[in-house]
């Protein structure tokens, strides 16, 4: 009888260090891969090799541009995890839509993404889940004002235009405001633009891991539009599947 309060004092020694070498493990585990995990580069617009910028001043580019096979659209946050820097991110190249340009305005822009197909160092399962996919499988962006574009830019000559428009995403749309960089690449057309995301505006709740994670500010919508004149990408919604 005078041995039992000593062997509950010891199962209990024993349960904490175990309980501790475990959060150990979970914590330095957690650390190693939020260091490791490499985040995609940032999207930029593709230099034009070999450009002549002179070569396609002042040609009219009137008409409907549509996205094609080269058009990326993504997220990127960034999140603390046990005290390293990481990177959440999430992108996909199915996407469509098109721009319609008339006197060098650009007088109509709309364009959609399949929130089911983005990809990255999240899982496409938390992806789903963090943008509801099953109630809102498309994020679409449409311009609400003309943008006018002025003198022709030249092959491999980059200009910057200030874009206003609304953002269709999860349930919820907003207007935004953002700067769109467009370099002309002879046949086609690339323009890139960062769309400020303050996740709380459109009711999306990103967790990392409980009380471990924390993520950084508002996070960024990253756009890389391959504009083309023949036939883009058609709308393409994977739903739950792939």
């Amino acid at each position: 009888m005078t041995r039992q309060p000593h062997r509950r004092h010891r199962w209990l020694r024993w349960s904490a260090g175990i309980l501790v070498s475990l959060i150990v493990v979970v914590v330095g585990g957690l650390a190693i891969d939020a260091h490791l995990t490499t985040a995609p580069a940032l999207l930029s617009l593709p230099r034009v090799a070999g450009a002549n910028p002179s070569g396609s001043a002042g040609a009219s580019v009137d008409g409907v541009w549509s996205a094609g096979s080269g058009s990326i659209v993504g997220w990127r946050a960034q999140q603390v995890l046990v005290g390293q820097d990481s990177t959440l991110t999430g992108r996909t190249g199915k996407v469509w839509g098109s721009i319609t340009i008339s006197g060098g305005t650009v007088s109509h822009g709309s364009f959609s993404v399949d929130m089911a197909a983005l990809t990255g160092n999240e899982s496409k399962t938390t992806q789903r889940t963090v943008f509801d996919v099953s109630a809102d499988p498309t994020a679409t962006l449409v311009l609400t004002s003309p943008i006018a574009l002025g003198t022709i830019p030249a092959d491999g000559t980059v200009h910057r235009f200030a874009a206003t428009g609304t953002l269709a995403l999860h349930g919820v749309t907003r207007a935004v405001r953002f700067t769109a960089s467009a370099e002309r690449a002879g046949t086609s057309i690339d323009v890139l633009a960062d769309i400020t995301l303050p996740f709380g505006e459109w009711n999306i709740s990103v967790q990392g891991v409980p009380f471990l994670a924390d993520i950084q500010s508002s996070a960024v919508v990253e756009v890389l539009l391959d504009l083309t004149q023949v036939a883009g990408n058609q709308a393409s919604v994977a739903g739950e599947s792939g």
